[in-house]
């Protein structure tokens, strides 16, 4: 049997780790750090389950879209939209179940099967640095706040993360000091409030110069317009595992496997290049248009901005998906 290696303890990393040991295969995991945290949204659209269950911290069904201040748009669905989960739980207890080495450095010569999960840290590729913080207020809401800057690429962000606390965070492409930007939003947005934690991390946005062995984050599947990665990450996690259980070519199973999501996920790097390049007059045009489009958000929440998704949203939106 293979002896596999698998470097970096993120999402897809400890996810395959997990799922090839759970199967029996010789695995062992490699990470610089014995426990995983790594802060983000921690949101997933409601429409993907992983084979090890993760907890639910909070369901969200309402959502709301600001531009320079001024709210655009809200939304209702009735039932939930979006998931937020307890991901290091989630990573973290995978991570137990399987052979760890707080390390990257890999003898390569010990392996027959080396697969990349180092996520952006290769730093190949363009990212966004984001800070995260998670905030104590009694102006906590269940509805989840999306704030955009014509001035910047990027956006502000409010999700419900448990009662009476907030998951608040900022990333924006053309100014690299998330914090000091977040921190500021923070304390002109809310009167009374406690930061239990604060926290910064990139994120990819550009694709990688290669993608063999490479899943996950690694493999640069990040959706940028959302900046959501949970979901495309696991998902190549278990393409993986099938690749190997079945004896595939790994390249080029994950390769067609993937063509979906890495396609959308295309076609949101070239809408943010169309935006990056417009004037801010422009922008506002275009994100007021975007924004008031039932349609184009519900696809947007869903991370499924293609002909296909698009026309899934207005099937959807037209059969009463949302509350008016």
């Amino acid at each position: 049997m293979e002896k596999i290696a698998i470097i970096g303890g993120g999402v897809s990393g400890s996810y395959l780790a997990y799922l090839l040991s759970n199967s029996g295969y010789d695995v062992t995991l490699f990470d610089i750090k014995e426990k995983y945290f790594k802060p983000c949204g921690d949101v997933v659209p409601n429409i993907y389950k992983p084979k090890f269950e993760w907890k639910i911290k909070y369901y969200i069904k309402n959502f709301a879209f600001y531009l320079d201040g001024e709210r655009i748009y809200d939304v209702s669905y009735r039932n939930p939209r979006w998931i937020v989960i307890d991901k290091s739980g989630w990573i973290n207890s995978m991570r137990k179940n399987v052979n760890q080495v707080i390390s990257t450095n890999v003898d390569k010569s010990k392996f027959d099967l080396i697969i990349d999960a180092k996520g952006p840290y290769d730093m190949d590729r363009q990212v966004v640095y984001t800070t995260r913080a998670l905030i104590e207020t009694n102006e906590f809401s269940d509805e989840a706040v999306l704030e955009f800057n014509t001035k910047f690429t990027g956006f502000f962000w409010i999700f419900p993360n448990e009662e009476g606390v907030l998951n608040v965070g900022a990333g924006f492409i053309e100014n690299k000091n998330s914090k000091d930007v977040l921190l500021n939003y923070i304390k002109n947005k809310f009167k009374d409030y406690k930061i239990l934690d604060l926290r910064g991390a990139p994120i990819s946005i550009g694709g990688v110069k290669s993608k063999s062995l490479k899943i996950g984050e690694a493999r640069g599947l990040v959706f940028p317009m959302s900046g959501e990665g949970i979901r495309p990450s696991a998902i190549s996690a278990e393409i993986a595992y099938e690749a190997i259980t079945k004896g595939k070519n790994f390249d080029e199973y994950l390769s067609y496997k993937l063509t979906k999501i890495e396609r959308r996920i295309e076609i949101q790097r070239r809408l943010l290049d169309v935006y990056m390049r417009s004037n801010i007059n422009v922008r506002k045009f275009l994100l007021k248009i975007f924004l008031r489009n039932d349609v184009l958000i519900d696809a947007f929440l869903e991370d499924k901005l293609d002909f296909e998704g698009i026309l899934e949203s207005a099937r959807g939106i037209k059969y009463g998906s949302i509350i008016r």
